[in-house]
């Protein structure tokens, strides 16, 4: 590909796009709900960046499932509010 050209490729209901920049490529994804997440590291090939692309769409939804039992802990009074936000701000860096 060309500096400026984009590539796309579907993976778990995502899509993933991989742009062509002089350092190489990057990659950014985008779910039906309007999610968007960035590999921040630019790769030397298209190939490089789909897969990294893809380890970071398990990542998200594994943070997410886990996300969602530390809720039903919360919810059932297993965790105070505290350890809740902590724990999702550990998941997720926010």
């Amino acid at each position: 590909m060309m500096s400026g050209e984009q590539r796309a490729d579907f993976y778990q209901g995502w899509i993933i796009e991989v742009a062509s920049e002089a350092g190489g490529f990057r990659s950014t994804c985008y779910s039906m709900s309007r999610k968007r997440l960035h590999c921040k590291q630019t790769y030397s090939q298209d190939s490089q960046a789909i897969h990294a692309a893809k380890q970071l769409i398990n990542q998200y939804s594994a943070c997410s499932q886990l996300s969602l039992a530390f809720r039903g802990f919360y919810e059932e009074g297993k965790l105070n509010l505290e350890e809740w936000r902590s724990l999702n701000r550990s998941l997720f860096g926010e």
